[in-house]
């Protein structure tokens, strides 16, 4: 990556962070459901799942709860660290599914450890398809021995990015967002079994 590249990439994010805070100070933020659970003073963590379009508009949502973040190792990976990082998560950096290796037990010792805290992940993953939910979540909660727990994000008004596969959201400022987090989920070793479809396909009903 150039210098120039990177200086680009580096101020379109922090546009990006200006923005999203300046949405969520102008705008009616509605909880719903367990959103206790979410706290960083609640004694037992989840791996939190919601899907990839929506990532933008939770970013302040959990500002300061300590909460880790399933990022990428690519250049994309970095500026989401940036934007991690200004609102307190902490990242965890993974290859491509398609690559495999054995990240899933970094992520294990990293969230488990001192600093144990909530994971999120998106749903459908890096790279898609909308709103196909992926193996990955569910796999780490068995491994961590976590409970899954959903969350949903309507934004009133909005731009959304057809041409992306994610459908990716950007909430307009003066705005009506609601968040709603649902009763977390037990995964159990069975329920990955057959591609994990019938756990997948039930979440898939739950956050459609």
């Amino acid at each position: 990556m150039s210098k120039i590249s990177y200086f680009f990439g580096k101020l379109t994010t922090l546009i990006s962070i200006y923005y999203i805070k300046f949405v969520y100070k102008t705008s009616k933020i509605v909880s719903t459901g367990q959103y206790k659970l979410l706290k960083a003073d609640n004694d037992e963590k989840f791996i939190v799942v919601f899907w990839h379009g929506d990532s933008y508009s939770l970013y302040p949502y959990l500002s300061g709860q300590g909460l880790y973040v399933i990022t990428t190792n690519n250049g994309r990976g970095d500026y989401i660290n940036l934007i991690c990082n200004h609102f307190g998560y902490k990242t965890i950096r993974v290859p491509d599914e398609s690559e495999g290796g054995n990240f899933l037990f970094k992520i294990r010792r990293q969230i488990n450890g001192p600093s144990c805290a909530n994971l999120t992940i998106t749903l459908d993953g890096p790279l898609g398809p909308y709103h196909q939910p992926k193996r990955f979540p569910f796999i780490t909660a068995v491994l961590t021995k976590r409970k899954v727990l959903p969350l949903t994000i309507k934004c009133k008004r909005k731009i959304q990015l057809s041409g992306r596969w994610d459908k990716f959201v950007i909430p307009l400022p003066f705005n009506k967002i609601e968040l709603h987090v649902y009763d977390p989920l037990k995964i159990t070793k069975k329920d990955l079994e057959n591609e994990a479809i019938y756990i997948r396909e039930q979440v898939l009903k739950i956050m459609e």
